[in-house]
């Protein structure tokens, strides 16, 4: 039957119907886009049965109209299927529902089952869709899409061009299912990209802000330093000389107001050394932390407290952003564990590991009570916040064995600012 015969124009016995099927069986082989495949099916479908269109509706998430591919004219359908429909717009929207087996029109401008408020059936007008044909597309009993044949002339198609078309669907379903699985993967990676890129941006944004923080942190300790300790250093020496004038006694109302300025002194050296620690940029990770425990266990009879570096300092090996919010987040465990726990031993871990380095600080104290979440507020808050920051894991829970106690562990995951053991030299910012 030539290509260009008219619909209707006879009907093929079994074995051509056969013969055709296996054609576009191998027309159809290979083909991994929609249109190609398309394309070579209606080549192969117009001998037996004639058309001037055919489309095939493909249905994504959420049943909604994913994708519609044309041959022979292309119409709003295909245009419009850059994104999601839903099928209630559909006119063959009962076949994608699966509550008709099939529709058979002899003229569907006049036929009201493809005509209702919101219809998407103006190509049926446009260009003059009159004899239609629709079956489901079905894989493992569920409705994927359908395939629509329409010609010009009314009247064109019978029960039998019905039986054809429902067998072409059988043969094509599994295609165009691998192809819209294909389709949203891609989507879905697409998708998944993007957001990366955008977490990414996000990232690094809020990295510079931190630096941006961390300087005017170190700006405000060193106006502290070179002034308000200045300062409060001359007045504690002018009270001690004032005091010394007077007979130097030791009930003198002087002292005790000189003992009060020593005392905010310190005080306030302490609050300058935590935002700006000099240590940690001075001589390193370790010496920083240790000055840290030391200045914070001291005083406290009983408490004991090491650190051991087993990454031979790594931490310093990683850009300031990072060391800097590695450091605020072990100074903040270590602060809980001296205010909070009621242990005798606080201990410091760092080692490498093949899927980063970790960070663990441990107590011997009365641990997280069971039941009880670790909340993400305050202090807590703080250290998953720039662990976020720097791609870094932070978990806090029970820690194992006799001593008991609260675990905070901080894991810098290998290839995002720390390789893996085999790897070279670690990223710089």
């Amino acid at each position: 039957m030539a290509a260009e015969q008219e619909a209707g124009a006879g009907w093929p016995d079994d074995s051509a119907v056969t013969f055709r099927l296996l054609a576009i069986s191998r027309a159809i082989a290979g083909l991994t886009d929609g249109d190609a495949i398309l394309q070579a099916l209606a080549a192969e479908i117009r001998h037996l049965i004639p058309h001037q269109h055919l489309d095939i509706a493909l249905l994504g998430p959420e049943s909604q109209l994913q994708h519609v591919y044309e041959a022979g004219m292309k119409t709003l359908w295909s245009r419009g299927s850059s994104r999601q429909r839903p099928t209630a717009r559909s006119p063959i929207r009962t076949v994608l529902w699966g509550i008709d087996p099939f529709l058979l029109t002899a003229d569907a401008p006049a036929d009201d089952r493809f005509h209702f408020d919101g219809a998407d059936d103006e190509p049926i007008f446009t260009h003059n869709l009159r004899s239609r044909i629709h079956v489901p597309l079905r894989v493992q009993g569920e409705v994927i899409g359908a395939v629509s044949i329409s010609a010009h002339r009314p009247d064109a198609y019978g029960e039998k061009d019905v039986a054809c078309a429902r067998q072409c669907a059988d043969l094509i379903a599994p295609y165009f299912w691998a192809l819209s699985r294909g389709e949203q993967a891609q989507r879905a990676a697409v998708a998944e990209g993007e957001a990366r890129a955008r977490e990414s941006l996000l990232r690094q944004g809020a990295l510079r802000l931190t630096e941006g923080m961390e300087r005017e942190r170190q700006r405000i300790a060193m106006d502290l330093h070179d002034q308000t300790l200045a300062d409060l250093a001359r007045i504690a020496r002018s009270l001690a000389r004032l005091r010394e004038e007077r007979g130097g006694r030791a009930d003198d109302p002087l002292a005790a107001v000189e003992r009060d300025v020593i005392a905010c002194l310190n005080d306030l050296r302490g609050v300058v050394e935590d935002l700006k620690p000099g240590v940690l940029n001075l001589f390193g990770f370790g010496e920083a932390v240790e000055a840290l425990l030391s200045g914070q266990c001291a005083g406290r009879e009983g408490r004991r407290w090491w650190i051991d570096d087993r990454a031979d300092g790594a931490v310093d090996r990683l850009p300031d952003t990072v060391r800097t919010a590695l450091y605020r987040i072990t100074q903040e465990a270590v602060n809980n564990a001296v205010r909070h726990s009621l242990g005798t031993e606080i201990a410091v871990v760092i080692e490498s590991a093949d899927d980063g380095l970790v960070i663990a600080i441990r107590d011997d104290g009365v641990g997280i009570p069971a039941g009880s979440p670790c909340r993400a507020t305050g202090g807590v808050g703080h250290m998953k916040t720039r662990a976020e920051l720097v791609g870094a894991r932070l978990s806090i829970g029970s820690a194992e064995g006799a001593g008991g106690g609260t675990l905070v562990r901080v894991l810098l995951p290998a290839g995002a600012w720390w390789p893996s053991r085999t790897g070279d030299a670690p990223c710089e910012s």
